[in-house]
């Protein structure tokens, strides 16, 4: 297991791009679009470098209520690379805990991603790669 990602909502990605690549100037720009590839709902863009990134999501309409999920500023979610990730999912489903519809199972060839909340609430993403070349780990238009 190591860290992969947090995932930020955040009120400006310009800015939060323009402060973390001073702070990390060997990072920048991974890929980036439009929310569930809605312009009216959004962007979002993934900081980093090949194997570390900040997801940093910024919202057309901004709430700032802290329990909708998303839709606040802060983090919404922290995300592991597993080994395994079905021996993770049955770990998990054995003690009651559900994959959650925003989990992708399917439809990347070279990545599957799975989404729990725990009983604080608090989501974690669980990602299994099925490549070592980093441009189709990375590759986000797929």
């Amino acid at each position: 297991m190591k860290l992969e990602h947090a995932n930020i909502t955040v009120k400006s990605i310009d800015a939060a791009v323009e402060f973390l690549g001073l702070a990390f100037p060997d990072c920048g720009v991974r890929g980036g679009g439009a929310i569930h590839g809605d312009d009216a709902m959004g962007r979002w863009v993934h900081f980093g470098n090949d194997d570390f990134y900040v997801a940093l999501q910024q919202n057309a309409s901004h709430s700032g209520r802290s329990d909708v999920t998303y839709q606040h500023d802060g983090i919404n979610h922290v995300g592991f690379v597993v080994e395994q990730l079905d021996d993770m999912i049955k770990r998990l489903a054995a003690e009651g805990y559900e994959v959650t519809p925003a989990s992708v199972m399917k439809g990347h060839p070279h990545r599957r991603r799975a989404y729990f909340f725990d009983k604080n609430g608090v989501e974690w993403e669980f990602v299994e790669y099925a490549s070592e070349a980093t441009e189709e780990r990375n590759d986000y238009a797929l």
